[in-house]
């Protein structure tokens, strides 16, 4: 069966959504960092940078018109297993065109770049960390524990639906599935794996407050992504009442609200940086050496398995120069063709 209407509408809000995000996605820079590269602080706001930012939006417009057209006239007419996949495919290409237009960025920023430092070694606190998941362990397995439930719902009334259907079904769910495993493993880490660079005082504040956001940011949109896709696949499945338009604005609703506040979050923390320079630490205290297109960190000289994204404020790279974040690779690339092998 094709995918219904309403499904259509909220990939495509999505879809334009991830553009928004990806369009003020500078905001989140940390100060002295702008696309991975370290530089004056002042830089951001010089024309040189401005027309740099522009280079890297225009690919993501033409990219997000691109799959939102190939949204309605391609993928509404697929229907089983192939319908959610295409969904699926678009994600992955607009994502993808986003990290490719950040990487071309960052390579325009480098003749900007400020002088390496010396030093391929990091420095951190040592004081003890109370590390803890911020609101207990049931707020943190609970996108698993929607998709888990009703992942057992489908599979008991698997007898009173047709095997099209059904696997219909189970196509929708997989996709919040592997959703959940990588932002639940992202959330873990930022938690336990990452380290507290500033030791006290107003820098290490607003280090844990960028932890503890950059955490419940994805674990919302785990909640997120999990009843946008659980709602349509039990309705398909017939153990809910359909999902229809009363759903669809009620999601949109949620997530608009969520990106504007997530908005409103960023461009307050950016005034707030630019208007008190000396109150947090410049740039993330890595090597600029060491950074692959602003995005990829490799250093064997630092033990670090986590560290702090260049392109972000709220998120976490891992270091290819630690044997163990290749372990962590494998896991994540081995869980979609794992879970498929037993998922339907």
């Amino acid at each position: 069966m094709p995918l219904p209407f309403f499904m259509l509408v909220i990939i495509n809000v999505g879809i334009v959504a991830g553009a928004v995000i990806q369009w003020f996605g500078h905001l989140s820079f940390r100060p002295g960092v702008f696309f991975g590269v370290t530089v004056d602080p002042e830089f951001s706001r010089t024309e040189d940078a401005q027309r740099i930012l522009w280079r890297y939006r225009r690919p993501i417009i033409v990219v997000a018109g691109l799959c939102s057209a190939a949204l309605w006239l391609v993928v509404s007419r697929l229907k089983g297993v192939a319908a959610p996949l295409a969904c699926s495919a678009l994600i992955f290409i607009e994502v993808s065109g986003a990290i490719v237009s950040m990487a071309l960025a960052s390579r325009h920023v480098r003749p900007f770049a400020k002088q390496a430092s010396p030093t391929r070694t990091r420095t951190a606190s040592l004081l003890p960390r109370n590390r803890r998941l911020p609101g207990g362990w049931l707020p943190f397995v609970g996108p698993m524990l929607i998709v888990g439930a009703a992942r057992l719902l489908v599979f008991t009334r698997r007898e009173l639906m047709p095997p099209e259907t059904y696997n219909g079904v189970l196509a929708l769910l997989l996709v919040p599935f592997v959703a959940n495993v990588f932002y639940l493993l992202v959330a873990w880490l930022l938690v336990f794996g990452t380290r507290q660079i500033n030791p006290e005082g107003p820098p290490a504040n607003e280090e844990r407050t960028d932890r503890q956001a950059a955490y419940w940011f994805r674990l919302l949109v785990a909640y997120f992504v999990s009843v946008s896709f659980v709602g349509p696949a039990l309705a398909a499945a017939g153990i809910t009442p359909v999902a229809g338009p009363r759903f669809t604005v009620i999601l949109m609703a949620v997530g608009w609200s969520f990106m504007t506040l997530a908005a409103v979050y960023l461009v307050k923390r950016s005034k707030r940086a630019a208007d008190s320079p000396g109150s947090a630490a410049r740039g993330d205290t890595t090597p600029d050496e060491c950074w692959t297109l602003g995005m990829i960190y490799y250093n064997p000289d630092d033990p670090a398995l986590v560290v702090e994204t260049r392109v972000g404020r709220f998120g976490c790279d891992l270091n290819f120069g630690n044997k163990w974040s290749w372990v962590v690779c494998a896991v994540i690339v081995a869980t979609p063709i794992a879970i498929r092998l037993v998922w339907f």
